[in-house]
C-alpha cells in the first residue's frame, strides 16, 4: 500500500486552538493511517502548545515578509515533491492560486478538499466563475460534511462530493471511553463563543427560563466558552430578572485546558446547541462521545448529529424560544431516555463519526482516483 508525503495548508494563518478541530485532525489521522510524513504548512500566529498532542507533525512557519497564501504558492513552487497529497479547507478564492500551482507542478499529485460549509455559502459559490470552475477541477476529491449538502452539491457542480463527517480522533479522549452513566449529573451544557450573532446564546438562557418552574428536580446550565461584552451584561440583567435562576447558571468563562472542558462533558447529561447557522460544529461529537444527549436548532447538520432525531432532540426554528423549550423541558423530565440514550449515541459516534474509520474511507477514495490515473 502506497505511502503518502502529507501536507495541510490553511487559507489564513492558524491558530494554536485549531490544531485540534478538523481542518488538522482528519489530515493528521489519515498520516497516522497511509502517511510517510506530514507537515502544516502556516505563518505563525504565536505559540502551539496542541502541536504536542500531534507527534511526528512538520510544523513548517512561512515567512511573515509576505501575504500567507502567496508565502504557500511560494512555498509549494518550490517543495511540490514533498507533497503527494495536498489537503485544503473551504473552497476559498485564496486558493486558486495555489491549487493551480501545485497541479501544474505535479498532475500526479492529489488535492483533498474539504469544504467546511453550509447552505448559505453552498448556495453562494461562484460556480459560473471560469477560476472557480478551474479550481474545483483541480480538487481530486471534494468532501462535504453535512448529508443533504452533499447532495444539493452533487448536483449542482455536476461532479462527485463525498459526505465526511467532523468526528472525533478517540486517542485524544481516554476519559471520554471511561465515562460511565453514574458520572452524570443534572447539567445542561454548552461550549461555544457566548454572545455572537451565530451561536444565540441568548436564546438558551430564555429558554432554560421557561422550562426551569416546570423541571420535577434541579437542573444547572453551564455555559463554556468566550463571553463578548454584550452578553455578560445580558447575563447579569437575566439574574437580576430571575434571580432564583442565578445560583443555577455558570458562565466558565474561556477553557484552553482541554482537561479542564472534558469534565464538563464528562458530568452533563444534555448538550444544547442554540446556534442560527452552523456546517458541522466540533462541539458535537466532542460532547456525544461522552454519552452528552443533544439538544439542537434545526442548523444544517441537525439530522447528521441526532441521527434524524434518535439519538437527540431537533427544535426547527432557531428564534423559536418556546419550542426549544418545550423539547428541553421534555429531556430533562425523561430519565428513562437519557440513560438509555447515553449508550445509543455513543455508539452512533464510533459508528459513523471515528476518524480512523473516516480516514480509512478516504485512504479508499485516494487509492481509486490513482486507479484511474493508471494507463489501461
Amino acid at each position: 500500500m502506497k505511502k503518502y508525503k502529507m501536507c495541510m495548508i490553511p487559507a489564513s494563518p492558524l491558530e494554536n486552538v485549531q490544531l485540534l478541530k478538523d481542518r488538522v485532525l482528519l489530515p493528521y489521522v489519515c498520516y497516522r493511517l497511509f502517511g510517510e510524513s506530514f507537515s502544516i504548512v502556516t505563518q505563525s500566529t504565536g505559540d502551539y502548545p496542541y502541536l504536542s498532542y500531534l507527534e511526528e507533525t512538520d510544523f513548517i512557519s512561512l515567512p511573515e515578509k509576505q501575504p500567507h497564501m502567496e508565502a504557500a504558492v511560494s512555498y509549494v513552487s518550490g517543495h511540490s515533491q514533498d507533497i503527494d497529497l495536498l489537503f485544503l479547507f473551504g473552497a476559498r478564492g485564496e486558493y486558486m492560486e495555489l491549487a493551480r500551482t501545485y497541479k501544474s507542478l505535479r498532475p500526479d499529485g492529489v488535492i483533498y478538499l474539504k469544504l467546511d460549509t453550509n447552505i448559505d455559502w453552498a448556495n453562494a459559490y461562484p460556480v459560473c466563475d471560469h477560476n472557480f470552475s478551474t479550481f474545483l477541477q483541480d480538487c481530486d476529491i471534494i468532501s462535504c460534511e453535512i448529508r443533504r449538502l452533499q447532495s444539493f452539491l452533487c448536483k449542482k457542480w455536476l461532479r462527485p462530493v463525498e459526505y465526511i463527517p467532523n468526528g472525533v480522533w478517540y486517542p485524544l479522549y481516554p476519559e471520554a471511553r471511561e465515562t460511565q452513566l453514574a458520572d452524570k449529573e443534572n447539567i445542561i451544557l454548552t461550549v461555544g463563543r457566548l454572545g455572537t450573532a451565530q451561536k444565540n446564546s441568548l436564546m438558551l438562557l430564555y429558554a432554560y427560563a421557561l422550562a426551569f418552574p416546570s423541571l420535577s428536580e434541579p437542573w444547572d446550565l453551564v455555559m463554556a466558552g468566550s463571553v463578548t461584552p454584550e452578553f455578560q451584561a445580558d447575563y447579569e440583567n437575566f439574574c437580576r430578572e430571575f434571580p432564583p435562576l442565578a445560583p443555577h447558571i455558570h458562565l466558565t468563562g474561556n477553557i484552553s485546558d482541554k482537561q479542564t472542558l472534558y469534565q464538563y462533558y464528562k458530568k452533563a447529561k444534555i448538550f444544547a446547541l442554540t446556534s442560527r447557522a452552523e456546517g458541522s460544529p466540533n462541539v458535537f461529537p466532542e460532547a456525544a462521545i461522552f454519552g452528552c444527549t443533544v439538544i439542537t436548532t434545526g442548523v444544517d447538520a441537525a439530522p447528521d448529529m441526532t441521527d434524524n432525531g434518535r439519538v437527540g432532540r431537533i427544535s426547527p426554528d432557531t428564534e423559536d424560544v418556546k419550542g426549544f423549550s418545550r423539547e428541553l423541558l421534555s429531556l430533562c423530565q425523561d430519565s428513562d431516555y437519557l440513560a438509555r440514550n447515553f449508550h445509543e449515541i455513543r455508539t452512533y459516534m464510533q459508528s459513523y463519526f471515528d476518524y480512523e474509520r473516516l480516514a480509512g474511507r478516504l485512504q479508499i477514495l485516494v487509492g481509486l482516483h490513482a486507479l484511474k490515473r493508471r494507463p489501461s
